[in-house]
């Protein structure tokens, strides 16, 4: 799963390591104890992009393809943080407890070294 998400592996590290840019050195940086969590905890060789990907996504939408529907998240009990879609694209004018909810644009794919791409590129200006 990890290698299909947005991310900065070890390898992007020494790439951004020998840039000259501002904001590389200073990235390396701080992201120095993120890195050392993920491998710690997960095992992975890398950092998740999260927020980059979100701001990528204000700023060019066409790196993410969506789908829209009403969203719930859980708020108590062993599922608490469990977030819900209900596609409504996908329904037959069925009425639900979801029918009255607002819909919203979920996130479902994104074009992953495309957003590296353009991070690596930002950070070794």
């Amino acid at each position: 799963f990890f290698n299909q998400t947005c991310h900065i592996l070890d390898s992007d590290r020494e790439t951004l390591a020998s840039s000259n840019g501002k904001f590389a050195q200073y990235l390396l940086k701080i992201l120095e104890v993120y890195f050392n969590y993920h491998h710690d905890a997960y095992s992975t060789k890398g950092v998740y992009l999260h927020d980059p990907t979100a701001m990528l996504a204000a700023i060019n939408p066409s790196l993410i393809t969506y789908v829209e529907g009403a969203v719930r998240v859980q708020t108590n009990g062993i599922t608490r943080g469990l977030t819900l879609l209900y596609n409504k694209q996908k329904r037959f004018a069925e009425i639900t407890e979801w029918s009255d909810q607002p819909s919203v644009k979920v996130a479902v794919t994104v074009d992953a070294p495309a957003v590296l791409k353009l991070v690596l590129e930002r950070l070794m200006e």
